[in-house]
Order: structure tokens, then C-alpha cells, then sequence
């Protein structure tokens, strides 16, 4: 949860916000912060369609002044109810402490409000940044295919290489057997060795365990302690691999322990083994969680070794220090969530997390 400045929105602004909901008769509603409350400062009606209507937005921006803005749009949710558009309107020359301010008090804003009604989200500092054509933009923007980057293109080429390997090893008889999302049981090494690392530090042998397939089967390749600095050379840079981590590390003071996954699948591996390892992938997770004792706390992929780093653990184990929207509850916590939400409401991005990378995948997250 991101750090909050405490404020709240006042009975007033509800009211106005839940008959403008069920109205459907006010286009937009003008927020700013009176008096440690949020306050509804400006109204206007629906007159005419969304195009024709959005110029009531300028007229209600001041130029030094920060400000929400509510805007309902023609378009209805599967409820029956418009869909809203928020933005956040924050001026260069506007004083900092109200940069600050409002930055910290989006997200209260939001869910107070029902953040399920805001399916369209806009940040800017000037106010031609808050016109039709704009709004117009943010939506190609969105719909848009994002520009890959050098990496990511290599990835596609081995996502694309896979389906097809995937598709010649079906098209033979004898080796049907590897369709994609095919399941490899653990051996009883494999397992031993996984067990040995879900065991407090103090007890286990190991804290690095390595699992390779074999005989379609997965298998314990190598088991040792080896600390984070050196677990980039410790991963193959040639064949594909599955990683379990025992990552200690400092977080908001504490010293704490999180065990990481990382599927690791080099562009030089052979097409064979990256088609194998991609679908069996999911087994050795699933087979984990079913037959071990170890809970994973993230899941990483990458086609790279040397991006297995304490950063990139760190960034991803605590998203609410990376993220705008969130942050820690701790006073450095706190500090970062705000600066992320001054960023983005100056009209800045601070990039996506740097994860590392799937082969054909962004977000390791989602499995």
C-alpha cells in the first residue's frame, strides 16, 4: 500500500460523486485539497458528447494550482453505470509541498471513490496536455504495440523458434510424447535436495539448488551454497535451467530470507532444449508446491545469467518500492512510494519493473 498523506474525501465530494454516478448527468467534477479534506471545487454538466463537452476541462484548470479531474465518459461498464476518466493536473510551477501533497492522496481519492469506476487514467503539467486530442492519444497509446527493445525482439525469436520446434516434434510419431505443457515427474534426488533448502538456515546443507531434465525426468543437477554476488556465474550461460534460491537479504531494517525461482534459457541453448524446458516449465513449479516442502516467493525467467542479481530479487520481491502506486509502510519505504507518485504526476514514467525477462514473456509474475 502506498504511502498516504492522511487525507480523506469529505461528505460533500461522496455525495456529489455518487449522484453525478447515478445522474449521469454531470460530465466533470473538479477536486482539490481544502482544509486536509478533499473537496469538490467545480462542476459541469453534460451538454453534449464527450468531444464536444471535454473543453469544460480547461476552463476548470488553474496555472499554478493542482488539481483531480473527473471526467464521465459515454461509454457504459457491464453495470450500467459510465465509465470515469481521472486525471491528475500538477504544474511545474505549482509549490512543491502540493506536488507532494496531492501525489500522496491520489490513491485515497481513487478508492474512496470506487477505483473499479476509473478505467482511464491521464497525468500531466500543462494544460494543453488536457484537451480532446489528447485523451484521443492516451487511448491509441494504450492500444498501441509497445516498442520492443533488442532483448525482448531475441526473446520473440526464441518464443517463435519453440512453437515451432514444438509443432515439427508433433508432426513425428515417436517423439509426440514432448507436446507443449508436457509434465517431467522430480526424481527422488530432485525432491531430497529441495526439501534440504526448505529448512532453516541453521539446519540445511545448502542454500543453491540447480535442476536439469534428464531422461525426461527432473533432475538434481547441483546442490551448494553460494552467495548472491556469485549466483550469476554459478547459473549455465549455455543451457537452460531451473534455479532455487534461499535469498537472504536487508529489507526495512530486518534480515530476511525469501526463496526465489528462476527459469534461466540462454538464446545459445539448442531449439530442443528450449522447447523442453519452456513446456515442462510449469510441472517443476507445480511439482514443487505438491511433492516439497518449499513455498516459492517469486518466480523469475530470464534468457540472460548475468541479470540474476540482488537487484533484480530485490526489485521484484517488494513492488511497493518500485512501484507509483504503492509503497512501504516504513519511513524509507514511504519516502520512495512518494517520489514514484511525484514522478509519474509530473507527467515522468519511471519504466516498468526490471524483471528479468521470460523467452517471449515481459512479467514473470503471472503464472
Amino acid at each position: 500500500m502506498s504511502h498516504q498523506s492522511g487525507i480523506k474525501v469529505s461528505e460533500e465530494l461522496a455525495q456529489t460523486f455518487s449522484n453525478a454516478v447515478s445522474g449521469g448527468e454531470t460530465r466533470v467534477i473538479r477536486i482539490s485539497i481544502i482544509k486536509e479534506s478533499l473537496e469538490q471545487t467545480g462542476t459541469s454538466p453534460v451538454e453534449g458528447s464527450l468531444e464536444q463537452d471535454f473543453v469544460k476541462v480547461g476552463k476548470l484548470l488553474e496555472d499554478s494550482q493542482p488539481s483531480f479531474i473527473l471526467v464521465r465518459l459515454d461509454e457504459k461498464a457491464p453495470t450500467g453505470e459510465h465509465k470515469w476518466l481521472f486525471m491528475s493536473y500538477v504544474p511545474d510551477n505549482a509549490k512543491v509541498r502540493d506536488k507532494m501533497l496531492y501525489a500522496s492522496t491520489r490513491a485515497t481519492l481513487i478508492k474512496e471513490l470506487g477505483d473499479y469506476r476509473f478505467t482511464e487514467t491521464m497525468y500531466g503539467t500543462q494544460e494543453n496536455e488536457f484537451t480532446i486530442d489528447s485523451f484521443k492519444k492516451h487511448i491509441a497509446h494504450k492500444a498501441a504495440d509497445k516498442p520492443l527493445t533488442r532483448r525482448e525482439r531475441e526473446l520473440a525469436e526464441v518464443k517463435a523458434a519453440e512453437a515451432k520446434a514444438v509443432t515439427d516434434y508433433q508432426g513425428t510419431s515417436t517423439r509426440k510424447s514432448y507436446a507443449a505443457g508436457v509434465s517431467f515427474p522430480l526424481t527422488e534426488e530432485a525432491i531430497n535436495a529441495l526439501n534440504n533448502l526448505a529448512k532453516p538456515k541453521e539446519e540445511r546443507e545448502h542454500n543453491y539448488v540447480s535442476l536439469c531434465l534428464n531422461n525426461e525426468k527432473i533432475d538434481l543437477d547441483t546442490e551448494s551454497s553460494v552467495p548472491v554476488n556469485k549466483l550469476k556465474d554459478q547459473i549455465p550461460s549455455n543451457a537452460p535451467r531451473f534455479t532455487f534460491y534461499a535469498f537472504e537479504h536487508e529489507h526495512a531494517g530486518e534480515t530476511k530470507e525469501a526463496i526465489v525461482f528462476v527459469y534461466t534459457c540462454p538464446p545459445s541453448s539448442k531449439i530442443r532444449e528450449k522447447m523442453l524446458y519452456s513446456s515442462s516449465k510449469s510441472s517443476v513449479i507445480t511439482g514443487t508446491d505438491s511433492e516439497t516442502a518449499l513455498k516459492i516467493a517469486k518466480k523469475y525467467e530470464t534468457s540472460d545469467p548475468s541479470d540474476v542479481t540482488s537487484e533484480y530479487f530485490l526489485e521484484d520481491l517488494y513492488t511497493p518500492l518500485a512501484s507509483s502506486s504503492s509503497g512501504d509502510s516504513t519511513q524509507s519505504g514511504a519516502g520512495i512510494g512518494i517520489v514514484a507518485d511525484r514522478i509519474q504526476m509530473l507527467g515522468s514514467t519511471q519504466g516498468g519493473f526490471k524483471r528479468p525477462s521470460a523467452p517471449g514473456r515481459r512479467r514473470p509474475g503471472a503464472h
